[in-house]
């Protein structure tokens, strides 16, 4: 059997996302922001949260290993972006939230990335991205 990679979705979304991060990183670079992609993506995270995560809540939001997300947050902190805390119910969990600070510089740069959102989708229907948000929920959900 001949595996065609031009039909798989699976390349294909592998390449959008890498398109996505390398344009994401020119962006962030530009502005002069000190962290990744995935650090930033971190922080829009727990900004859509609302509220202090435990380090496995946000990592499975992510979809990333804890030891990645541990390391992401340590540079986070170091910065006084995030801080951690002992959870009020089990002294074990260590939550994580954004400081003040880490809100206020966060909002420097979500314009700029949402300017590359809409080069991103510029000339896709409302209706071609909404079959497309379902079918990456769908293949979210067989692989989880």
């Amino acid at each position: 059997m001949h595996f065609d990679s031009e039909s798989s979705p699976g390349f294909a979304i592998g390449r959008v996302a890498y398109l996505i991060r390398a344009a994401m990183a020119a962006v962030l670079k530009n502005a002069g922001w000190p962290f990744s992609p995935e650090e930033t993506q971190t922080l829009i995270t727990l900004l859509d949260a609302g509220r202090p995560l435990s380090m496995n809540e946000l990592a499975a939001l992510m979809i990333r290993d804890p030891t990645t997300v541990k390391r992401q947050l340590d540079r986070l902190v170091e910065h006084q972006f995030v801080q951690r805390s002992v959870s009020s119910e089990d002294a074990r969990i260590v939550m994580v939230g954004l400081t003040r600070r880490g809100e206020q510089k966060l909002q420097t740069v979500l314009p700029m990335l949402d300017d590359l959102r809409k080069k991103t989708l510029k000339g896709i229907s409302k209706s071609d991205l909404e079959t497309t948000r379902n079918v990456l929920r769908t293949m979210q959900k067989n692989l989880t």
